[in-house]
């Protein structure tokens, strides 16, 4: 990142916090005559020392404030041969089956069940595994058969692949995974497909920095959805697509947008049971609890975000699947480093790791948390946390 681009960063959060140049210049015991060129780019603020306190006085995550992840590790659960593998399949475009080789749709659904209960236990790595080939078996499967059934099976795969890749920091890719569902989605004509294939589009351009555009289009997807509610499972969709524009909009900082898209998917909540897993998107109360959290973290407002958090109780974390329970806590961790509690957020992160380890050793978001801490330590990072940092292959 540049400095001019830096310095609008900085001046974005600076006025976040309702903080003027003068103030925010005395926290960081300098002039404001600095801030003032830091802020326009005409002097650099790039030193790690100087980020670490920026970032104390913003209260706001490195990962937040220089809008970068950690760079992905050859080591990590995402190997760089399984991406081009991975890439492999999705750009192919099979016309035909090949002879001799008809496809076991029976076998075929039961190895993308497999899948997604592996993404719903954290396993990416067993995802990422077994992912080339069921696109491949799918892609083929519906070359050969042309029908409805082929048709929704090969877009609940590129749905798997758009979500896993998107977890794991393969922004591009998660985004090309979800067009091609979506391609075969509008073909169908099926609002519920469409809305179900297109917020994946929509998270995929939100981590790569398009927050009002993943906004846009998860209103639109919302707006589309209303005429279509015929069950509790069309309203889980409808709710959680309102869920993801509300993370958008945090991110865009519009706090507005984030209520009312929140209170919104409330009001579908209440007619969807507790614990139901429609789309396999876990949509119900708690999951919207859940999304208040990750809002309220965009918007920098961990103090509100632990707040929420703790009105979980445990039955609800109980019910909650591994994947969503682990990430909640890595919420947590993050916006205990938003508030400066280093102690607890390392609790939170190795509550996470118990619970699904994955989740934070293959994340790029729980990692730049860990780095986060390990930065904010100093030369003297807690055991624990210097452990945890060794284990998810951290370093700063």
């Amino acid at each position: 990142m540049n400095d001019r681009d830096l310095g609008r960063r900085i001046a974005y959060w600076r006025r976040r916090r309702g903080l003027t140049q003068a103030v925010f210049a005395d926290r960081l015991g300098r002039s404001k005559s600095w801030v003032t060129k830091v802020e326009s780019g005409m002097r650099s603020a790039g030193r790690l020392s100087m980020l670490d306190l920026i970032c104390e006085v913003l209260r706001v995550d490195m990962s937040a404030l220089i809008g970068e992840d950690p760079v992905r590790r050859a080591e990590s659960c995402l190997e760089d041969a399984e991406v081009a593998r991975i890439q492999s399949a999705l750009e192919r475009y099979p016309l035909t089956s090949p002879v001799g080789s008809p496809v076991d749709t029976a076998a075929l659904r039961r190895r993308v069940e497999h899948a997604w209960a592996a993404f719903e236990f954290a396993d990416y790595d067993v995802v990422s595994l077994v992912l080339p080939g069921i696109i491949e078996e799918a892609q083929h499967g519906h070359a050969a058969w042309d029908d409805d059934g082929s048709a929704l099976l090969l877009i609940e795969v590129y749905q798997l692949a758009s979500s896993t890749l998107r977890k794991l920091g393969e922004h591009s890719l998660a985004w090309l995974a979800g067009d091609r569902g979506m391609t075969l989605a509008r073909q169908r004509g099926d609002a519920i497909v469409v809305a179900a294939t297109g917020f994946r589009i929509a998270n995929a351009l939100l981590s790569i920095g398009r927050a009002r555009q993943a906004q846009a289009l998860n209103i639109s997807l919302a707006e589309t959805l209303q005429s279509e509610l015929r069950d509790e499972a069309d309203r889980a969709l409808y709710g959680h697509v309102l869920l993801q524009a509300a993370i958008a909009a945090a991110t865009a900082g519009d706090q507005v947008g984030v209520r009312d898209l929140v209170a919104e998917a409330e009001d579908a909540a209440r007619v969807v049971s507790p614990g139901s897993n429609h789309h396999r998107l876990a949509f119900d109360s708690t999951n919207v609890l859940l999304h208040r959290v990750g809002a309220l973290l965009a918007l920098g407002e961990g103090g509100r975000a632990i707040e929420i958090a703790a009105t979980i109780d445990a039955d609800s974390m109980r019910m909650l699947r591994k994947e969503r329970r682990a990430a909640l806590l890595v919420d947590v961790a993050r916006a205990y480093g938003q508030v400066g509690d280093r102690d607890r957020a390392v609790r939170a992160l190795l509550e996470a790791e118990t619970t699904a380890s994955r989740e934070v050793r293959c994340r790029p978001v729980a990692q730049a948390t860990i780095a986060d801490l390990l930065r904010r330590s100093r030369n003297a990072p807690p055991l624990e946390l210097a452990r945890l940092a060794e284990r998810s292959g951290v370093r700063v």
